[in-house]
């Protein structure tokens, strides 16, 4: 509290002691009086200030009692109203249980005035029921007294009917004997026929099973009848092209030898020639030799006569002592040829190395995925996607971007075809068979043969597509032939490849013939007017590569997946060639 409220409440206080406002004195105290009455004043202050706060702590206290009282009063009234509500429905709750019972005696008084009503009905009706009864008593007690009497007549009857069926079971007896001695003499003779019916089905499934081993060993017979003679005629075809091959290889031998002879005739003419010349040379050596040593003599013996007679030798016959600096230009002159010829043959081979490059296929491994194909021996990459030779399955058509079998052509005309090699033509495919030995087109939409020619000899490599012709290679003749227009009249032209035995593939690309040989180099030849001419030839690379197809700035191949997991891989190279 402040001091301006402490003397306010003083001033109050005086007032209502003393009846008029406090006035101070204007006489002046001494100091031990003013300070007694600070202290006097400050203890009243202090006075004040407690009984000031006892006075508000008591007002506080009052003033919770009231709030207190004022909640307990909500309370009583809350609860004294809830009470009343309870009141007035139990109330309403009486009263209509008073209303429900009035109206459910009403009810039941009704409903035993039906009763008695009903009751009364009833006793009527059972009544009239009792008579009712009485009488059918009386009916049936008669009907009971006759069913009696006709009980009586059937028990006397039952009784004859027993002795008579008593007569009945001893002639069922003598009946039931015979007819088991007859019934036994039937089960016999029925068992008898049952194993004879039983042995005759025997016999006929045994003469069954004899036919069908019969008609078995009938077709077998015919089907081994058909293959033989079908490898009867191979076998003859094989040998009419053996004997044709070996009479050309014969008549070929006879001109060789033809050749030979006159060639051996022409040579010993030739050194006969040269002997003759050999030896008039050497008369005519002999001739200047001795004519060269005769004038050696007649020179010897001038030269002695003049230096006898010491005349001085002419300059002609003195040697003279050779040149400094024609020696030294000689020198410089070698040195610089020399060193021109090291030039020339750095170049050269710089020259022949860039050749070399340029000249040779570059292929770079892009892709590698397994093949699902036993032993392929065949590739060709058309528009419809990637085509492989199988030995087992035939051609499978390949999707190009995720490798799955999109279809599997059949064999043409229901014979086996064993392929060995495979090309792509115009709205076709050529496959080698191995099985006899021809080259087959087959359509490639479903396999049907289109056209069908015999191999040029007997040991068939390859094929090849140059667009307008079909090429072949035979390793026995080491020959490469090119059919016609007309593939079925046979080979039109035979060629040469240089350093080629037998070959794994071939194919016609940018108007170069590639070749992969047995030894697993690629080769490529040009055709000229005279043959083929080796444009480039390098090794393969690690893997052997089976077949392989070259098109679009991609080198696809089919090669050994290895030599211990075994199996092939289908392999993607990029292509890139100089010209």
């Amino acid at each position: 509290m402040e001091s301006k409220d402490i003397d306010r409440h003083l001033n109050e206080l005086w007032k209502k002691v003393a009846g008029n406002d406090y006035v101070p004195d204007a006489s002046p105290l001494p100091h031990d009086v003013r300070q007694s009455n600070m202290e006097t004043m400050r203890f009243l202050r202090d006075n004040f200030s407690k009984a000031e706060g006892e006075w508000k702590s008591l007002l506080a206290g009052k003033d919770a009692q009231l709030r207190d009282l004022g909640a307990q009063l909500e309370e009583t009234k809350a609860h004294l109203s809830e009470i009343k509500q309870h009141y007035q429905e139990a109330r309403e709750k009486s009263l209509n249980e008073e209303l429900s019972t009035a109206l459910n005696l009403e009810e039941s008084k009704k409903l035993l005035d039906a009763q008695k009503k009903n009751h009364a009905r009833e006793i009527a009706l059972l009544k009239e029921l009792l008579e009712r009864t009485k009488t059918e008593m009386i009916s049936l007690q008669s009907r009971i007294d006759a069913l009696r009497a006709e009980r009586d007549e059937w028990h006397n009857k039952f009784t004859g009917l027993s002795v008579q069926t008593a007569d009945l079971a001893d002639a069922k007896a003598g009946l039931e004997a015979k007819l088991g001695d007859s019934k036994e003499a039937v089960e016999k003779t029925l068992s008898e026929l049952l194993s004879e019916r039983k042995n005759r089905r025997d016999d006929a499934a045994k003469m069954k099973d004899l036919e069908g081993q019969v008609k078995d060993l009938t077709g077998r017979l015919d089907a081994a009848k058909a293959n033989w003679d079908a490898e009867r005629t191979q076998w003859r075809e094989l040998w009419d092209r053996e004997r044709s091959v070996w009479e050309t290889h014969r008549q070929e031998f006879a001109v060789w030898e033809e050749r030979l002879r006159s060639e051996r005739e022409a040579w010993t003419m030739k050194m006969r020639e040269q002997e003759s010349k050999g030896v008039e040379n050497a008369a005519g050596l002999a001739n200047v030799l001795k004519e060269s040593s005769q004038w050696s003599e007649k020179v010897t013996q001038v030269l002695k006569l003049y230096a006898l007679k010491g005349v001085e030798l002419p300059s002609v016959f003195v040697s003279a002592s050779p040149d400094q600096k024609f020696i030294g230009a000689r020198k410089s002159v070698t040195r610089a040829l020399a060193l021109g010829l090291a030039g020339l043959m750095l170049l050269s081979v710089a020259g022949w190395q860039f050749y070399s490059y340029r000249a040779k296929a570059h292929y770079k491994l892009l892709s590698s995925v397994p093949l699902d194909l036993a032993n392929p021996s065949g590739l060709a990459v058309t528009s419809e996607g990637l085509w492989v030779a199988d030995w087992n399955k035939g051609l499978a058509l390949k999707d190009i971007k995720d490798y799955s079998t999109l279809r599997v052509l059949p064999a043409p005309a229901g014979t086996p075809l064993r392929p060995g090699a495979l090309t792509a033509s115009d709205g076709g495919l050529w496959t080698l068979d191995m099985a006899q030995l021809r080259y087959a087109r087959q359509n490639s939409k479903d396999g049907s043969l289109a056209e069908a020619v015999k191999t040029p000899g007997p040991a068939p490599q390859g094929a090849a597509w140059d667009g307008y012709s079909l090429w072949a290679f035979d390793a026995s003749s080491g020959l490469l032939y090119k059919y016609g227009l007309d593939p079925a009249s046979g080979a039109a032209a035979t060629y040469t490849l240089d350093g080629v035995k037998t070959l794994a593939c071939m194919q016609w690309f940018d108007g170069q013939l590639w070749v992969l040989d047995g030894k697993n180099v690629l080769r490529r030849y040009a055709l000229e007017e005279k043959g083929f001419d080796l444009v480039s030839s390098q090794p393969f690379g690690k893997g052997r590569a089976s077949s392989f197809w070259a098109g679009g700035g991609s080198l696809w191949t089919i090669e050994k997946a290895g030599e211990l997991a075994g199996g092939y891989e289908l392999k993607k190279y990029s292509l890139k060639l100089y010209k």
